[in-house]
């Protein structure tokens, strides 16, 4: 019976022709790609070509698959209008997973077009040359010359980035970061990925198609890589031809992306079991003899019993996570796999409110007057932001860091500058004190708040490492966009450059803390990543 929704060989194909597939009226399926793959590997130099609408658009979509002498399949995607047609991409590929996310993503504009004219990539390339909102790259400046309504699209700008050499562009809620650093290794293409996100910015070098070097601003190596492949959401660039000397990745990609799926599908379980930042990690292990951990623990993931010791001993009877996450700053490589192990052996449950402790007596509590607590800092504060001055705020910073000197409990000091994406467009007073609201609703008690230097602001951290303070900060990032600021300003145009530093992590006096992590900030400032930890 005559289907008409899958893909119908021709009457004897001739070399350089083209067969036409009946239209379908829906996005083709990957079996459907599949099956035009499979007939252009029948028929070489013959190209196979589908046609298809989408509903809602005024415009037709056509996919030819051609198999000639240089090996993988060749795609090519065009959309007509009327009588105009214009090539959206090209690409080398046997991956029709790959082929059709590309399809799919162009249909519903969430993949950027490209410049016919750019020229390719090489096999396995993904050819896209784009242009940005509000300009054109070159090859489309050129067409709209020629009196071409063929004007190229492209997909959001990546915030702070504007590099009109890219050549591949997208959106992460769109398309997987793993397809992504796939088709870069399938191009074999040498340059820079760059990922932007709300909170963070990641930067991975390829040679080749294999990466070299990976940063964060926090991180660098595969660590960096791992945790690339958790990102839902982001905008993403490469840059072609873009190298560093540096070199902190040692493992192939492939590798990374198999421990990384792990590290994904552990990360998902944990969430299922309910783990998030405000649920307590409930442990039995110190009812358990070292013999019984031994034993449960080598019925699980093969991991260093060491590491996962020391971890139970820091939870004790039970942690609250975030609390885990500030005070035992592990890489998510690290923790990650452990309290998998720990759940699902039993070691360890979830809870959203800690265990009930009945061995104290009740102790009858004084009532405090707090707001009599807080107006005794308004001297010292700053109305206009609601912050403290900078000679308090040092004040304060001394005093943490004389507990690291008689306590060994360490300190570390977050710079933030503050700015608009727009140029020219300057924040008011009451815009700082919205942003300043919000850190202080997202800190904890014992975290300093205030005003750094002349036009910097500074955040003090407690018995924290710059890990766990790059998670910090990360977070308050992310926060800063939802913000509902009473001037009506969008908090999606604020950018927020930090700078960490930490005692004795980085330095062993406040004379160096203080132009350490001020260092650190102008770097954040200065490259692409919003976050930078200081490195001498």
């Amino acid at each position: 019976m005559f289907n008409r929704n899958r893909p119908q060989p021709s009457a004897k194909p001739k070399a350089g022709g083209t067969v036409k597939l009946p239209q379908l009226w829906n996005i083709p399926e990957p079996d459907q790609i599949s099956a035009m793959m499979q007939q252009a590997q029948k028929n070489h130099n013959v190209s196979i070509e589908q046609m298809w609408s989408v509903e809602g658009l005024d415009k037709m979509f056509v996919l030819n698959c051609l198999v000639d002498e240089e090996g993988d399949p060749l795609w090519i995607l065009k959309e007509t209008i009327i009588m105009n047609t214009k090539l959206l991409w090209e690409h080398r590929s046997r991956d029709i997973e790959l082929i059709h996310s590309l399809v799919e993503g162009e249909c519903q504009g969430e993949v950027a077009a490209t410049n016919p004219g750019s020229g390719g990539l090489g096999q396995g390339s993904l050819n896209m040359n784009i242009a940005h909102e509000g300009g054109a790259s070159a090859g489309a400046s050129s067409q709209a010359a020629s009196g071409s309504e063929n004007s190229i699209k492209s997909s959001a700008v990546l915030p702070m980035l504007h590099n009109e050499d890219a050549i591949l562009q997208g959106d992460l809620t769109k398309i997987q970061i793993t397809m992504v650093l796939q088709s870069v290794q399938m191009g074999k293409m040498t340059g820079r990925l760059a990922i932007r996100t709300e909170s963070k910015g990641v930067d991975v070098y390829f040679d080749e198609g294999e990466p070299t070097h990976a940063t964060d601003g926090v991180d660098k190596g595969n660590e960096v890589i791992f945790d690339l492949v958790c990102l839902q959401s982001g905008k993403f660039q490469f840059i072609p031809d873009e190298r560093t000397v540096e070199r902190s990745v040692n493992s192939r990609l492939d590798g990374l992306l198999m421990e990384s799926i792990s590290l994904v599908d552990q990360s998902n379980y944990l969430v299922k079991e309910g783990l998030k930042d405000s649920s307590y990690l409930i442990s039995r292990a110190l009812a358990m003899t070292e013999q019984e951990l031994t034993a449960t623990l080598s019925q699980g993931l093969p991991l260093e019993k060491n590491l996962q010791f020391e971890l139970l001993r820091y939870l004790g009877n039970y942690k609250q996570f975030s609390e885990m996450q500030t005070a035992k700053p592990l890489k998510r490589s690290e923790w990650v796999p452990m309290l998998f192990n720990f759940i699902t052996m039993g070691i360890v449950s979830i809870a959203e409110t800690p265990p009930q402790d009945s061995t104290h007596a009740a102790v009858v509590e004084e009532q405090i007057d707090y707001s009599a607590l807080a107006a005794s800092l308004k001297p010292i504060t700053r109305a206009e932001t609601g912050i403290l001055i900078y000679p308090a705020f040092q004040y304060f910073l001394a005093q943490e860091i004389y507990r690291y000197q008689l306590c060994g409990i360490p300190v570390t000091l977050a710079v933030f500058s503050i700015k608009m994406h727009e140029v020219g467009k300057e924040l008011t007073n009451l815009d700082v004190f919205d942003i300043m609201a919000q850190i202080t609703e997202m800190k904890r008690p014992i975290d300093i708040l205030g005003h750094f230097q002349t036009f910097e602001y500074g955040l003090i951290l407690p018995n924290m490492g710059s890990r766990a303070a790059a998670n910090v900060v990360q977070k308050i990032q992310s926060a800063i966009p939802s913000v509902a600021f009473k001037s009506g300003i969008n908090g999606a145009s604020i950018t927020i450059d930090f700078g960490i530093a930490g005692i004795p992590e980085h330095c062993t006096s406040m004379g160096q803390l203080i132009p350490a992590a001020a260092e650190a900030r102008k770097r954040a400032e200065s490259t692409s990543s919003n976050v930078m930890v200081y490195q001498s």
